[in-house]
């Protein structure tokens, strides 16, 4: 009987002891709640602290900080007003707290809410055990804090007077909260205390975006993006530069997470009511899958997409498969000519040019090429296109570029459709008067294949709605070989790759050809011009990125259509 008595007593045992976790796990309230509405962006962790500990000791932020990258950002316009409110804050604070300091203060769970992009005001919230937190510098400071109340909890405030900056903070049932106004330290106590003010949990662009992307990563952050498009410093330091895309969408939520040594991205964007964009039908997102299939494992840069604007495929065929080949200038080391006053330097339409990309010469034929290129492309709308590219191994000083592209179209391709297409488009980009864009077939492995025998190289192959074209006969004849291979799960909107590993070589060559006249010398992995001067763009800055980052192997995107949400994944693999 007493044996039978034992392991009774012990599930009794773990059953009150599992019993009283989960009640204690419930009675934590969601951090999101404890934050004061209104916030535009919301961050938090399940173990900040951890994440802290393991950025501090990784191989990518040590290499990173001796980076020509870091050394050009921080002498960046961003970085200067960042590090201006990071004195003038510590100042407030009356220390400067760096990374170990704010380890300090990280406990387990944590969330942080930006209420103001301008002056960077946060309210910062942290689970963390009483020890650690009589521990830290801060808590050693209060002294030099004056006292107030709210929600009958005491909190801490104090005020620089050069610069009118606030630090508050408190610590009440647990948590940390730290601020850089006494207002949100006041809200968020009276939350805490059960007052029924609005939190950022109540508000509807946290509440749709969480509820649309239930599995939490190791980092989570939850964007009120209706209100962040509206702040005019938001679109100044941006770096991306495309507000109007992001002004599509109104809320957003992303998680982070670290599995199998690789790096995992999930993203949820809920569109604006009033955007309309296209839509691909479940016959384009199958296409989609069928067509990622076909990348060749050694491509270096893949993306398959809703063929949705015939004028942007049409653009991919000239620029990518037949534009003109490059030439060798002049450098030119004269003064540019003065402007005269006459001319007018730019309207407001030119804010949305694109200064980073260089134009098709407005007299080789780039309208006559466009205009062939849409017959092709007219027949894609409604499917779906793949465009890959790899570089080879330079012959001579020169990276030869590949590129291959794949048409899924609305019924099977006439051969001597775009034989007629291709001719046109070719013979008014390479010649001035068609000379030279005649066929020839040749065989391929298994595959038979066009090419024509003019100064360039462009080759296509018909099989069914897939018409495959390319400037490579080796990646043209990769493509056709894995014909036949099966598509991945799900409904695709967008897919895309770069393998980073692959690549990297072969890029740095060229961002070394970019910056011509000025070759690099390292120290450690900083790359600065042999004059001393700052690191050059491509061959030291970009390419010192690179370096830090060149554990990155591959990175991989793929985006779905459900609703009103766009579902993305982005995977970051990295080398063994």
């Amino acid at each position: 009987m007493k044996k039978m008595l034992l392991p009774a007593a012990l599930l009794l045992s773990a059953a009150g002891a599992g019993y009283v976790a989960l009640q204690n796990a419930t009675s934590q309230p969601k951090l999101a709640s404890l934050m004061p509405g209104g916030a535009l962006l919301y961050l938090e962790a399940p173990d900040f602290g951890n994440l802290l500990r393991d950025w501090d000791a990784s191989k990518f932020k040590a290499d990173w900080l001796q980076s020509a990258n870091y050394a050009v950002y921080s002498r960046s316009n961003l970085f200067t007003k960042l590090e201006e409110l990071y004195q003038q804050y510590g100042a407030a604070a009356g220390f400067l707290p760096d990374l170990k300091g704010v380890i300090e203060l990280a406990g387990k769970e944590s969330a942080l809410a930006l209420y103001e992009v301008r002056d960077v005001e946060f309210l910062y919230v942290s689970r963390i055990a009483d020890g650690d937190l009589m521990k830290s510098r801060l808590w050693a400071v209060r002294e030099k804090f004056e006292q107030r109340q709210a929600g009958g909890v005491s909190f801490y405030l104090r005020a620089d007077p050069a610069s009118k900056r606030i630090v508050a903070f408190a610590f009440a049932k647990g948590y940390l909260l730290i601020a850089t106004r006494d207002d949100l330290v006041a809200r968020a106590l009276e939350l805490m205390n059960g007052s029924g003010n609005p939190s950022t949990a109540s508000d509807r662009w946290y509440h749709d975006a969480v509820e649309a992307a239930p599995n939490r990563g190791e980092l989570r952050l939850v964007m009120n993006l209706e209100s962040i498009v509206k702040s005019v410093y938001f679109r100044s330091y941006w770096v991306q530069r495309n507000t109007s895309l992001v002004r599509q969408y109104w809320a957003a939520v992303a998680d982070v997470k670290r599995s199998g040594g690789n790096i995992v991205e999930n993203r949820v964007f809920l569109r604006a009511p009033d955007s309309v964009g296209p839509a691909p039908t479940a016959a384009s997102s199958a296409a989609i899958s069928s067509l990622v299939a076909l990348v060749p494992p050694d491509a270096g840069l893949y993306r398959a997409s809703y063929a949705g604007d015939p004028a942007e495929v049409a653009a991919l065929i000239v620029q990518r498969l037949a534009g003109p080949q490059p030439q060798i200038a002049r450098e030119w080391r004269d003064a540019p000519a003065a402007v005269s006053a006459d001319l007018r330097a730019g309207t407001e339409a030119d804010l949305e040019t694109h200064i980073d990309e260089q134009p098709l010469p407005p007299d080789a034929g780039n309208a006559e090429a466009l205009a062939a290129a849409r017959t092709l492309a007219d027949k894609v709308i409604g499917h779906a296109h793949l465009l890959v590219q790899s570089s080879a191994p330079p012959v001579g000083p020169f990276v030869q570029l590949h590129t291959a592209m794949v048409l899924d179209g609305s019924e099977e391709w006439d051969a001597r459709v775009v034989r007629n297409a291709l001719a046109l488009v070719a013979g008014r980009l390479w010649t001035t008067s068609q000379l030279g864009a005649g066929w020839l077939t040749e065989t391929l492995g298994r595959h038979s294949v066009e090419h024509l025998d003019g100064l360039g190289t462009l080759a296509f192959a018909v099989q069914g709605r897939l018409l495959f074209l390319s400037n490579d006969p080796a990646l043209l004849a990769s493509l056709l070989d894995r014909i036949g291979t099966s598509g991945t799960a799900g409904s695709l909107a967008y897919a895309a790759g770069f393998r980073h590993l692959r690549e990297r070589a072969n890029y740095e060559r060229i961002m070394k050809a970019l910056d011509f006249s000025r070759p690099a010398q390292y120290s450690g992995i900083i790359m600065y011009d042999v004059s001393g001067g700052l690191p050059t763009f491509f061959s030291g800055n970009i390419a010192s990125l690179s370096h830090v980052l060149s554990k990155l192997s591959e990175i991989r995107m793929s985006e779905e259509q459900t609703g009103a949400a766009t579902l993305q994944t982005v995977v970051y693999q990295m080398a063994p």
